[in-house]
């Protein structure tokens, strides 16, 4: 199964967004939706701190700041 990692940050407008976007789309397509909030770790808050929300799939950069919902479903398409 794709696995789908979502970098994100409390009280972040944009993480909420994209969080909301991969949950809906979780139901349409079948992915393993993670979710890792930077305050509880430090070592990749200093890579993505300003970066996020990031969306990895399969251990794969494909977004950071905006998910596109277009765009997430054709990258996800790919590692199927």
């Amino acid at each position: 199964m794709t696995r789908v990692l979502l970098y994100k940050k409390e009280n972040c407008r944009l993480c909420d967004e994209a969080e909301t976007i991969l949950e809906k789309l979780k139901k349409e397509k079948r992915f393993f939706l993670e979710r890792i909030t930077l305050e509880d770790n430090t070592d990749i808050f200093e890579r993505f701190g300003n970066k996020v929300p990031v969306v990895f799939i399969n251990d794969r950069v494909v977004f950071e700041f905006k998910l596109d919902e277009q765009a997430f479903l054709r990258k996800l398409s790919e590692f199927e």
